[in-house]
C-alpha cells in the first residue's frame, strides 16, 4: 500500500544528493511540470493582464534552484525539510522588460530578441509566452498552452485580479 501523495523516485533521483539537475531533457521535465503545478493560477493572470496591459508575458522567478522548485514535497534528497518554496510572478510588456529588467541584468537581456519573438508571434487566445529564471541562474523561455481556455481564463482573472492592487502574483509552492 502507497501511502499519498506519492513522490516518484524519479524525482529525486534527477536532482541527485547534490540537488542539481544536469541533464537537460530532466531541466526541460522540470520546468514542464513546474508550470504544471501553478497554469490554473497563473493563466487567468495573465490573460487579466492582457487585457489591462497588452501584449506581454509571464516573468516568473524563484529564490529556488530549479532542482528545489521541482521537488513534489519541500525535503532535499535527504530528507531535510526546506524552507518556503515559492515563485515570483510577473506579467510584463516588453517596454516594461526593456526598463527595468534588462538594464540591470545581462543574463536576461541576451534573451530579449528571441523573447520579442515570442511575444510577437503567439496567439493570445490560446497561448502565453513564459520567461523563468532560478536563483541557480537557469533561465528558460518558451510559449504555453492557456489552461484553462481563454473564456474561462477571462472571466476567472476578472473575478479574482480586477480588485488586487498588487503588481505580482506569489505563489507558495508547498500549498498548490
Amino acid at each position: 500500500m502507497t501511502n499519498w501523495p506519492f513522490v516518484p523516485l524519479t524525482v529525486y533521483k534527477r536532482v541527485g544528493t547534490d540537488m542539481v539537475i544536469k541533464n537537460e531533457e530532466d531541466k526541460t521535465a522540470a520546468k514542464t511540470e513546474l508550470y504544471g503545478r501553478i497554469r490554473f493560477y497563473v493563466c487567468p493572470y495573465a490573460v487579466h493582464k492582457l487585457s489591462i496591459l497588452g501584449k506581454g508575458f509571464l516573468f516568473i522567478q524563484s529564490e529556488c534552484t530549479l532542482a528545489e522548485a521541482s521537488l513534489m514535497l519541500p525535503k532535499n534528497a535527504q530528507g531535510h525539510a526546506m524552507g518556503v518554496r515559492s515563485v515570483l510572478v510577473h506579467y510584463l510588456t516588453i517596454g516594461e522588460y526593456d526598463s527595468e529588467i534588462c538594464r540591470d541584468d545581462f543574463e536576461l537581456a541576451e534573451v530579449r530578441d528571441k523573447l520579442q519573438e515570442a511575444v510577437d508571434s503567439y496567439d493570445q487566445e490560446s497561448k502565453v509566452v513564459v520567461l523563468m529564471r532560478f536563483r541557480c541562474g537557469h533561465v528558460a523561455l518558451g510559449t504555453a498552452v492557456l489552461v484553462p481556455d481563454y473564456g474561462i481564463c477571462k472571466s476567472l482573472g476578472k473575478d479574482y485580479y480586477t480588485d488586487s492592487t498588487a503588481g505580482a502574483l506569489q505563489l507558495n509552492l508547498d500549498e498548490i
